[in-house]
């Protein structure tokens, strides 16, 4: 996507047929066709419709091409043409190839290229049983996005290419696709999280390199500006929010939910296929689930999407009426007769995201940008494109009804006219193949199921010739289907990454696609059902991913988390990314990486459009956004857990216990640990995490976190409190203290049943022979040198509180360390045994800790 696939078959081509790459080249042909024994290669090039003209166009622009369209009016010319070996190069889309392929395969072709081969991504398809039958002795295949919705679909195209070399999609399914699927589940135990990482290796680095040639947008970074993904969350308006809850509280879709819950004959079998099947009407459930679905996505979107056309048949108009009728039984008819007004459409009432969108609009045009909004709905287009009719922006409209030179006109008009400001795409029809450099923000209006049609239509704007930074920006409405929509996405994507890289990725979801059994969070109609309110779903979900990885990372002894690091380049922030101007991170990456080096505070501040982006957006109601690429991909606790898994054994005790089983267990810790740091001293102690990491105030550093992504926050923080920790090892006095108390000197005393706060607490008694209340418990760090007590003195103190309670909530707070000391159990007063888990928050008591 933007990498130059065309130039690279051109250059290709150039080299198969013997051309020299000049002006000879257009004399070649004509030549060998003079002696009829000579041999001479054709290709064929089949494509989408809108990309065919831009084949043509760089064919010739990169060599000296006998090429033509075998498309739409004198198509029977062109193809007469191949056959007498007049042409070079055929081109054609897959609708036409599969509606004439009889008499395209007469030709022998010697070689076909699939622009977008995705295209024939279902086998049972019928442009892909044809693309099957193709009369051609190489095949080669182009995409950007190979595996988009499940890994059944990199069989057809991998079949495609090699007949016959991978197999039966049955067989590719039980080796392939149920492994890594399973594995990739949050309640995957170790030995499917082995299989499934094992089977992603083999896959990676013994099956693929001879059949898939993969290239990075990495290689050719340093000809691109930065790109950001950010997702933002809008909250529903009013109207909105009142008509979702209500259409869903309806009796159709009622319903349809009564369809997966047991029938009330009693017969233990499903309502759906028992006595609930259809409805007083007639109508099956299953015939209502997408109508169902497909209402809940417009309401999402705007809410005059719901409301039927007055240009649509009669028909259509009453299936959709009802479910404006079941969102609104009030006020139904009001709306109705209002549908076609101006005035209606610019309610502000009437979509959440316009809030936003307006809003944004109005900062890019006065920042000089251009524009490309997104959306899978023609008709929401249109809506904005009559919203945008009463402004000054200057706008271009592109869907399915242009033809494929309408289209490339508005591109070409768009891109040259600097007073253009807005590009209306609908996804489908715009979101592949085209080159719109020109603007450099991109705003997606709905998610797709598939996570590739979103992709592509970011990479329309970020691509080779682009000399700006581009900013995506995703417009989720809260606790709606979208959610859903936008975490099936992540879930893809992550399949995709793993059939790819064999990456270990993180396991936020239950749920495993195509598993009735196991739908988790994200499958299954009632997940699709359901409403959060202003519930950020997606967010606790990565939060409970987060505390599980945090909680299953304290098990992992045998990871080297220094070695982690140094393999994650030990830096705050992807190696891509550039950090010059981001208000300090630069140097924030290099202490970690070369901690004896001396910083240079830059002098560049935070930047600006970044603080306004983010003023709109909390002026818009957003609460919550993200930024793609931080949610995607891998942690340094997951590829432990992950190398956990490969190296263990398959007698392992533990290989059929889910790594996850008990993270969100309450009981998990008998100990719950809490401390809440006055205010004054964690200030003190940012301060002291501004000085170490050598900015010039604390006020420099506090944006530099700011733009921080969560991992990036918590490599800051491991950083920091490993250099204290050095720092304490280091001091004279710890190991003072540490001397005295092996020879079993200075050991405080305390009276038993002494009380604290007027609170009765237990004496303890230690190995050497002293007693101690709980409160009073050193608490303890293990270092490389052993576990060594920490004592209050004029460099460092230790802050602990301890809680011997049952409570299903943990507190992990920034600037503490969690620690759970389940190998060393605490004696009570009453003889049993308890784990003592302890919370040590560090500062500093230098004078100079203030900036």
């Amino acid at each position: 996507m933007g990498l130059g696939k065309t130039v690279q078959v051109a250059a290709f081509l150039t080299a198969a047929f013997g051309k020299s790459g000049d002006v000879r080249d257009a004399k070649r042909m004509r030549k060998f066709r003079r002696n009829k024994d000579d041999w001479y290669p054709q290709a064929l090039i089949i494509c989408p419709g809108s990309l065919t003209q831009n084949w043509k166009n760089e064919l010739n622009r990169w060599g000296w091409w006998a090429s033509d369209l075998y498309h739409g009016a004198g198509k029977e010319d062109v193809l007469d043409s191949a056959r007498a070996g007049r042409l070079e190069v055929m081109i054609t889309t897959y609708g036409t190839y599969k509606n004439h392929a009889d008499q395209i395969n007469r030709v022998q072709w010697d070689v076909v290229v699939a622009d977008e081969c995705h295209t024939i991504k279902e086998s049972t398809a019928g442009v892909t049983i044809a693309m099957n039958q193709i009369n051609a002795l190489c095949r080669i295949g182009l995409t950007g996005t190979a595996i988009q919705n499940k890994y059944e679909e990199f069989w057809t195209l991998l079949n495609w290419t090699n007949p016959g070399q991978f197999g039966t999609v049955g067989e590719w399914k039980r080796a392939i696709s149920r492994p890594l699927t399973i594995g990739q589940s949050h309640d995957a135990t170790m030995q499917q999280l082995r299989e499934a990482r094992d089977v992603a290796d083999k896959l990676v680095k013994n099956l693929l390199p001879r059949f898939f040639l993969r290239r990075m947008k990495s290689l050719i970074a340093h000809q691109l500006p930065k790109k950001s993904d950010r997702v933002v969350f809008c909250p529903l308006s009013d109207l909105q929010r009142t008509s979702y809850k209500k259409l869903l509280e309806s009796p159709i879709v009622d319903f349809v939910r009564s369809a997966f819950q047991l029938c009330r004959c009693g017969s233990g079998s499903k309502a759906g296929w028992c006595c609930g099947q259809v409805t007083s009407h007639g109508e099956s459930w299953k015939s209502l689930v997408f109508p169902i679905i497909m209402a809940l996505q417009k309401l999402s979107s705007h809410f005059s999407l719901l409301i039927p056309q007055q240009a649509d048949m009669a028909d259509k108009q009453r299936k959709e009426l009802r479910f404006l009728q079941a969102a609104q039984p009030e006020k139904w008819q009001e709306f109705y007769k209002s549908r076609d007004s101006l005035l209606y459409l610019a309610n502000p009432d009437f979509c959440g995201k316009w809030k936003v969108l307006r809003r944004l609009l109005k900062f890019w045009r006065e920042a000089g940008d251009k524009v490309l909004v997104f959306s899978h709905s023609v008709r929401l287009l249109r809506v904005l494109q009559y919203l945008f009719s009463n402004t000054s922006y200057s706008v271009s409209y592109l869907d399915g009804s242009l033809s494929y030179e309408d289209r490339q006109l508005t591109v070409d008009d768009f891109n040259s006219d600097p007073n253009q400001f807005v590009f209306l795409i609908s996804t489908k029809a715009g979101g592949v193949g085209l080159n719109i450099t020109s603007a450099n923000k991109v705003v997606i209006m709905d998610p797709h199921w598939n996570p590739a049609y979103d992709l592509q239509a970011q990479d329309r704007a970020y691509r080779i010739g682009q000399t700006r930074d581009v900013d995506v920006f995703r417009l989720i409405s809260i606790g709606t289907i979208e959610e859903i929509t936008y975490a099936r996405q992540i879930y893809k994507q992550q399949q995709a990454n793993i059939g790819y890289n064999a990456s270990n990725e993180r396991r936020y979801f239950k749920g495993v696609q195509q598993d009735s059994e196991r739908k988790g969070e994200i499958f299954g109609i009632e997940n699709l059902l359901s409403y959060h309110g202003d519930q950020v779903v997606l967010r606790d979900i990565v939060n409970k991913t987060n505390v599980a990885e945090a909680r299953a990372g304290v098990q992992l002894s045998s990871i080297d988390m220094e070695d982690a690091m140094k393999e994650e380049g030990g830096a705050l922030v992807k190696e891509e990314v550039d950090l010059d101007d981001t208000g300090g991170l630069k140097s924030l990456s290099n202490m970690i990486i070369n901690p004896d080096s001396k910083l240079a505070v830059p002098d560049q501040p935070a930047a600006k459009e970044s603080d306004g982006v983010r003023a709109i957006l909390a002026a818009a109601g957003v609460g919550y956004t993200h930024e793609n690429s931080e949610i995607v991909g891998s942690s340094k606790i997951e590829n432990g857990l992950s190398r956990r898994a490969q190296l263990a054994t398959g007698q392992d005790v533990e290989g059929d216990r889910a790594l996850f089983f008990d993270s969100q267990d309450a009981s998990f810790m008998k100990f719950e640990c809490e401390y809440n740091p006055p205010e004054d001293v964690c200030q003190r102690q940012f301060c002291t995490m501004a000085q170490t990491f050598g900015f010039a105030s604390a006020t420099e550093f506090a944006l530099a976190v700011e733009g921080m992504s969560q991992e990036q926050r918590r490599n800051t923080l491991e950083s920091f409190y490993e250099k204290r920790m050095e720092k304490m090892k280091q001091s004279n006095k710890v190991k003072a203290e540490v001397k005295a108390e092996t020879k079993g000197e200075g050991m405080p005393k305390a009276e038993a049943g002494a009380a604290k706060d007027g609170g009765s607490i237990t004496p303890v008694k230690t190995e050497s022979g002293h007693t101690k209340t709980l409160g009073e418990i050193e608490p303890y760090i293990s270092t490389s040198g052993g576990t060594h007590a920490l004592h209050q003195d004029a460099d460092t103190k230790a802050n602990v509180k301890l809680e011997a309670k049952e409570s299903p909530k943990s507190s992990m707070e920034q600037g503490k360390v969690l620690k759970n000391e389940s190998s060393d159990d605490l004696t009570l007063g009453n003889g049993t045994k308890a784990s003592r888990q302890t919370v040590v928050w560090l500062s500093d008591d230098e004078g100079d800790d203030e900036l």
